[in-house]
């Protein structure tokens, strides 16, 4: 009988301290103590928040190609220079005399080639042959370029892309098939590299090295045209490919080949002749070519003995002291830009509200939060950069207007704007329920009661905010952490 009349005694002190706390509620909401908040107009707006580091948009390390000694340091840190500024210089008084040496050499050269009959005629073939097997260096890469791209790339598909496909497999040759693909692969490399060789060749820079350099990428290429040519005799017509096509893919295939062999004849052709001069040339032009050569070189040093500015902006190393021997490819001097941009890494998750155009506002670490920073976002990387084990995406900002506060290195703490909406409604979303898929709100009116009201929302900000799209007057007062009654 004690025992249960303990078990009752607990259950009465539950049911009281219940009562206590409803009563408690229920006197908070009715003694004014209950927190509203109304809705107001205003824009919303997304954002994206990260860090980062500001930087020169413009850095360079520069040093000596050659060794030597420093005679003179013309910019000191912190000093403005210009593109073109000379900013170190080291003795050049050996090279100096080594270039009157070389000129001499060269004047000497030359009159003893003026005494000898028909020298000038000896240089003028000699520069005639050089031009004429450049031509042909230059004819010999379109026929290749045309024998890749417009007589075999329509027998492949798609044959710009990483995986091209010949568009009949045969299946009685898949060595064939393996070697054209892999060929394939490798031929615009080949014609960018050859291209970039032959845009840049003159009789001036001419060297036996563009000659082997050409002939190795039109071997290359009249390996794969024949083996392409080699494959289009085995197409077979069908309902996909009729035997016109076919019959026009061995014209293009058969003139690609022969256009490469009388291109490579001709080549041939130009190097025989160059090397026939060359062979009969006095003794006396080869020492003037040489003398021209030491000269050319002795030239080339003495623009290696000064350090020059490459951009304009500040100087922000310098190493170099006068008297002080300097070693070749050692960094003794930096230059950064004026202008600064803010480098950044947007986790991948963040990354998709972000694009090129979006207005950012930035605060610096060495400031106050009051002080901010207007930017925009100029540059996205289209490749991931793992960070920590995270995969991110470099951002790279601008500022909206220079600002002699901002240094290179200060952090920035960056709010970038993904989205905008426009003179809205908008409501904390601490006011809203949610039941049965329906939003409600509690209004509170003057009588201190309580009004459940369904409503409809919009779009959510990065504030807590939810646009209210329901016609509620802007004096309604709405519940803050509403709870059911």
């Amino acid at each position: 009988m004690l025992d249960f009349l303990k078990k009752r005694k607990v259950i009465i002190l539950i049911v009281v301290a219940i009562a206590i706390i409803a009563i408690v509620v229920v006197r908070v909401r009715s003694n004014g103590t209950v927190e509203t908040v109304s809705p107001v107009v205003g824009d919303l707006v997304r954002t994206v928040k990260i860090s980062g580091k500001v930087i020169p948009k413009e850095s360079v390390e520069l040093g000596f190609e050659i060794s030597g000694i420093v005679t003179s340091v013309t910019r000191d840190v912190g000093q403005a220079v210009k593109r073109g500024d000379l900013l170190v210089r080291i003795d050049a008084s050996y090279i100096s005399t080594e270039i009157l040496k070389a000129e001499a050499e060269l004047t000497l050269a030359r009159a003893n080639l003026e005494k000898l009959s028909g020298a000038d005629l000896y240089e003028a073939q000699i520069e005639g042959a050089k031009r004429t097997l450049i031509q042909t260096i230059v004819d010999t890469y379109t026929a290749a370029d045309d024998a890749v791209h417009n007589k075999t790339d329509q027998m492949f598909i798609d044959p710009r892309s990483s995986k091209p496909e010949i568009i009949y497999a045969f299946a009685s040759n898949y060595d064939l098939i393996n070697a054209i693909i892999k060929a394939k692969n490798t031929m615009d490399e080949k014609l960018n590299d050859w291209e970039s060789l032959v845009t840049a060749l003159t009789v001036a820079n001419y060297t036996d090295e563009h000659l082997l350099k050409s002939k190795k990428y039109l071997s290359d290429i009249s390996l794969y045209i024949n083996n392409v040519a080699q494959a289009v005799n085995l197409f077979k017509s069908s309902t996909s490919l009729s035997q016109t096509s076919i019959d026009a893919y061995k014209s293009d295939a058969l003139s690609a080949r022969d256009n490469l062999n009388s291109a490579s004849q001709d080549l041939i052709s130009a190097e025989d002749k160059l090397k026939g001069l060359l062979l009969e040339v006095p003794v006396q032009v080869a020492r003037v070519e040489a003398a021209r050569a030491t000269l050319a070189n002795f030239r080339s040093q003495l623009t290696k003995t000064a350090i020059v500015s490459p951009i304009e902006g500040v100087v922000s190393k310098q190493e170099a002291k006068v008297g002080q021997v300097v070693s070749l490819n050692t960094g003794i001097v930096s230059v950064i830009s004026k202008e600064l941009e803010i480098e950044s890494y947007v986790p991948e998750v963040l990354i998709s509200g972000v694009k090129v155009g979006n207005s950012a506002s930035v605060t610096l670490d060495a400031y106050s939060d009051r002080e901010t920073f207007e930017a925009l976002v100029v540059q996205i990387d289209p490749a991931e950069t793992i960070r920590d084990g995270v995969s991110t995406y470099k951002v790279r900002l601008v500022f909206s207007m220079p600002d002699e506060r901002v240094r290179p290195g200060m952090t920035a703490n960056i709010s970038i704007e993904t989205f905008r909406k426009k003179e809205v409604k908008l409501i904390p979303e601490r006011t809203i329920l949610k039941e049965n898929n329906e939003t409600f709100v509690y209004i509170l009116s003057g009588d201190r009661s309580e009004t459940k009201t369904a409503i409809v929302t919009g779009e959510r900000d990065s504030s807590g905010n939810v646009e209210l799209i329901s016609k509620l007057p802007t004096e309604s007062r709405l519940i803050i952490n509403p709870t059911e009654n």
